[in-house]
């Protein structure tokens, strides 16, 4: 079934529920009805947002139901999404800003201030701050708004602005090699493609309550948003404080009567290994559990599907930011036994995968490996302002090389790495090239690399530098909070080594195989 309409059109139909139908939006001591929400995204999409159609609205906001209220309205606004997260560093912030160029950029009071400690640009963004706080000095009434917008009115019943399919819908900011984060650009049809079809593969409907784990700039938010609500089901946002507390996160899931969660497996093994998921395995929900953005170790799956409901479905899904999920693969109980790892599975409707060798000839033999290739409805535009990348040529094409390395197995692709230094740190994509720029910053260092080492099950950073001649060698702590004050805390290297030199390739490159080995060696010693 090919996609029609609008993300917001197909939101709308849900928007327009009974009064008594169960909330919408949750999170927060807030449990806020579908007419709630309609009114209020009326408010916002035809006052301050209602000159922003074909353009971009940045959102800068501690996650909650209110960041997801103005993900809504910006669509229906007929402009693109811009979310940023709350816990990026300014600096990191202040540069997607100037890339993407967007006409609003709304804050809650915090990141207002944060927004504001600096001069700003004559051509930045119109400010929108959503708070309930005294106005602080400078911002006039217009620009400083209640949480509740309840001092503006809708002029009509909330309606959707008319959007071709091929229209941006989303831009999704993510680590680029060269140092500087690069937009990944979502159509309309991106995400209706990806929305209907797993809100039919999971069968979701109005009895389902979805838990938002994501970081609304990470693609698996996608699925919460427009796939839940969609269905009509009620989605529980979670703060970020709430995402650090497995017994907190477990109490919330059983409370609430979560029945379908989408999260990285890094997650998951921290319920696993709190041990939250099986002691209330008696009073859970949970009837659908997705897991995507890294490769999940096939001890942690054994683990939590014995910790599950009987019954409750497994599946994985697998996809660059520039495909969102294009294959995906529902496990099945014979797998947990065999010491294979689960595969990524078939395409999703709409999505043709297939694997291709360095000479551009198609693997199609059992085992052989190849890069993962995919096309179709999937494919996102290319990435924002970098027409002659090579990927956004390939997206001209309707096509995207992943970087990954599969093989089939049995009919089913299975994942074999990476071809290139890009790794997933807690889902998260990571351009090692973009924390060796941030380290290179620090005037006291003369060379860095960047590695990324595998480490229960998942990966953990260490950088290697050089300190200049003559140059005070700074210490781990001072580096890492360089770092922290141009990368989000993700891409900080939990390691920072000392060295006299890096060692050279016969192209005087840094040799990161002879690295690799020399730090695995040093930490033997």
């Amino acid at each position: 079934m090919k996609p029609t309409g609008s993300v917001a059109a197909g939101v709308h139909q849900a928007l327009l529920a009974p009064p008594d139908a169960a909330p919408l939006l949750l999170g927060g001591g807030q449990a806020l009805s579908y007419g709630q929400c309609r009114d209020w995204v009326a408010r916002a999409s035809q006052g301050p947002m209602a000159d922003c159609a074909g353009q971009a609205v940045a959102i800068w906001m501690d996650k909650g139901p209110l960041y997801a209220q103005c993900v809504l309205a910006a669509l229906f606004a007929g402009a693109r999404y811009l979310p940023l997260d709350g816990a990026q560093p300014a600096e990191r912030v202040r540069a997607i800003v100037a890339d993407a160029g967007p006409r609003l950029l709304v804050l809650d009071a915090a990141h207002a201030r944060l927004w504001l400690a600096q001069p700003q640009p004559a051509d930045g963004p119109r400010l929108l701050v959503l708070s309930d706080e005294a106005a602080a000095p400078g911002f006039d009434a217009a620009q400083w708004q209640p949480s509740a917008l309840d001092r503006l009115r809708a002029a009509a019943p909330l309606s959707e602005q008319p959007v071709a399919l091929d229209e941006i819908a989303a831009i999704l900011y993510t680590s680029g090699s060269t140092g500087q984060p690069k937009g990944v650009q979502l159509s309309q049809r991106n995400l209706l493609n990806f929305a209907a079809w797993s809100a039919r593969t999971l069968a979701l409907d109005a009895s389902d309550r979805l838990l938002n784990l994501a970081s609304f700039n990470f693609d698996l938010s996608t699925f919460d948003l427009f796939a839940g609500l969609q269905a009509g089901a009620s989605l529980y946002v979670t703060s970020e404080p709430e995402l650090h507390h497995p017994a907190g996160l477990g109490a919330l899931i059983e409370q609430q009567r979560i029945s379908v969660m989408y999260a990285v497996p890094s997650l998951y093994g921290l319920l696993i290994r709190s041990g939250v998921l099986e002691a209330m395995r008696p009073r859970c929900a949970l009837r659908r559990v997705v897991f995507a953005g890294e490769v999940m170790p096939k001890p942690l799956l054994q683990r939590l599907a014995a910790a599950l409901p009987q019954g409750c479905g497994l599946y994985n899904f697998y996809g660059p930011t520039e495909t969102n999920v294009c294959l995906w693969h529902a496990v099945e109980p014979a797998e947990l036994d065999s010491p294979e790892p689960v595969p990524i599975g078939l395409p999703i409707a709409g999505a043709e995968v297939w694997l291709q060798d360095e000479q551009g000839r198609r693997v199609e033999a059992e085992g052989e490996l190849g890069e993962i290739w995919v096309a179709g409805d999937c494919v996102t535009p290319g990435y924002w302002r970098r027409p002659d990348d090579a990927n956004s040529a390939n997206h001209r094409r309707g096509c995207h090389a992943t970087g990954d390395q599969g093989s089939w197995r049995a009919g089913r692709l299975q994942y074999h790495g990476r071809q290139d230094r890009m790794l997933k740190v807690n889902g998260y994509r990571v351009e090692l090239g973009e924390i060796e720029a941030a380290l290179a910053r620090h005037p006291q260092l003369a060379e860095v690399a960047v590695l990324g080492m595998p480490a229960n099950g998942g990966v953990r950073l260490l950088a290697a530098y050089v300190p200049r001649e003559g140059a005070l060698v700074p210490g781990s702590l001072a580096l890492k909070q360089h770092c922290a004050t141009l990368l989000p805390a993700y891409m900080v290297p939990q390691q920072l080594v000392a060295l006299a030199g890096l060692p050279k390739n016969a192209n005087g490159k840094t040799d990161l195989r002879r690295l690799r080995e020399q730090l695995i060696g040093n930490a033997s010693d």
